[in-house]
């Protein structure tokens, strides 16, 4: 689109690109805690699709000899570009970092570092086989876009049925929603009600068997005796 559109430096290209993508991560750090993880990466997955699906209407339709058409392909691409910068580049790795259990993180992590940085490689691998009108391959053009949109909407859909809303909340907190919610969208508005030093001066003495809702069940006996005692000792 850059090319057909009068704009043939590279550097240039890559600079109009970049300059989008580091300038819109900016207000996904503001908007990941204003907004929440779940609105977020729904905010963005929805505008990407929208952005994909024009640039494959407009794209297939206009080809590649409409200079001005070309033009609104790249504004396109650079909103897309936005969404994707501002919701899945930060919160993604924010989301990850905070939904799996303390005993497992490292290496949740691990796999997960290491089935994005493999899913890029298979996206880069194959796209020019998608694109490309030689031999063999699939000429796909512009049309490619319907693909990725298409992919969009199994992120919304993902994020909905999947996602936990964290915002605001501790790691310990995070688990203690996980065996309380069952259900991803029911998850927006949930309050914790024992904080984690509560539940370490518990103890673990039930054994590897405690449940975390046993273990806060003791804590709010152990708080309820201990609010007794003071209400006693006060009237005394």
């Amino acid at each position: 689109y850059f090319t057909n559109s009068g704009i043939k430096n590279s550097f240039i290209i890559s600079m109009i690109t970049s300059a989008v993508n580091v300038g819109s991560t900016f207000p996904g750090l503001y908007m990941v805690e204003a907004w929440g993880r779940r609105p977020l990466l729904l905010f963005g997955a929805i505008g990407m699709a929208v952005c994909q699906f024009i640039v494959a209407g407009v794209g297939t339709g206009i080809g590649t000899g409409n200079e001005i058409g070309q033009k609104a392909l790249i504004a396109f691409v650079c909103i897309y570009i936005f969404f994707f910068a501002c919701s899945w580049g930060p919160c993604a790795w924010v989301v990850t970092g905070e939904i799996f259990p303390l005993k497992v993180r490292a290496k949740a992590l691990s796999m997960t570092t290491a089935s994005n940085w493999l899913l890029n490689w298979a996206i880069a691998y194959a796209t020019p086989y998608l694109v490309d009108n030689g031999p063999g391959d699939a000429n796909l053009g512009s049309k490619v876009f319907f693909i990725w949109g298409g992919f969009c909407f199994v992120c919304i859909f993902f994020v909905w049925a999947m996602i936990y809303e964290t915002k605001g909340m501790s790691l310990e907190q995070v688990d203690e929603m996980y065996a309380k919610v069952g259900k991803a969208w029911k998850s927006p508005g949930f309050q914790p009600t024992v904080s984690f030093q509560e539940v370490a001066e518990v103890g673990y003495d039930g054994g590897r068997k405690t449940s975390l809702v046993d273990l806060e069940n003791t804590a709010q006996r152990k708080k309820s005796i201990g609010t007794n005692e003071y209400a006693r000792e006060d009237k005394v």
